[in-house]
Order: C-alpha cells, then structure tokens, then sequence
C-alpha cells in the first residue's frame, strides 16, 4: 500500500489514469454493464494503473543508479513507457467494444 500510496501522491500520470478509471467505473453504473463486462473493464484499468506504477518504478530506480544520460537506460525507460502506452491503447480499444453499442 505504501508504494499505491507514493505513486498517487508524486505522480502525475498516476493520478491522471485513476480520474479515466472512475470516469469509465461511472460509464459502466450508466450503462448497466454485465459481470463480465465488469471483470474486463477492472483487469483492464488494473493493468494501466500497474503498468504505469512498474515504468515509475523502473525510471526511479534507473534515475538513482545513472544520474547521467546513457543511451542505454534512455533506451529501457522508452521501452517502459512503450508498454504504457501499448496498454493504455487496449484499454481504450476495451471501453470501446463494451460502451460503444450501448451508447448507438
């Protein structure tokens, strides 16, 4: 909890993926969805808001043992922020094929 705790309180991309869970959490009481939909939508959120934790994570801890730029940790820290954003894209991809007949 200590580490959840830090992450809301120092990081900004943290805080701005918990606002679009709740934001879809809403969507999902509106629309009525299924368990199943239920279980999809929390694995999905679940899997951003780690995958964002593990690239801050990652970036810290590379930050402390490289204070200097090395293209090599400049390559991992890309790498890291590429799976965010892999994830964060099926995610969207998700809230999609669940809201989107609803919604037409």
């Amino acid at each position: 909890m200590k580490g959840l705790k830090v992450a809301i309180l120092t990081e900004r991309n943290i805080n701005i993926h918990i606002i679009a869970a709740m934001i879809v959490f809403v969507a999902g009481l509106l629309y009525s969805i299924s368990m199943i939909e239920w279980a999809i939508l929390s694995l999905t959120v679940g899997a951003v808001i780690s995958m964002e934790m593990m690239n801050t994570a990652l970036e810290r801890a590379l930050d402390h043992l490289e204070p200097e730029h090395r293209p090599a940790i400049g390559v991992a820290k890309d790498m890291a922020a590429g799976a965010v954003l892999v994830t964060a894209i099926v995610a969207i991809l998700v809230a999609i094929l669940i809201f989107m007949p609803k919604i037409l």
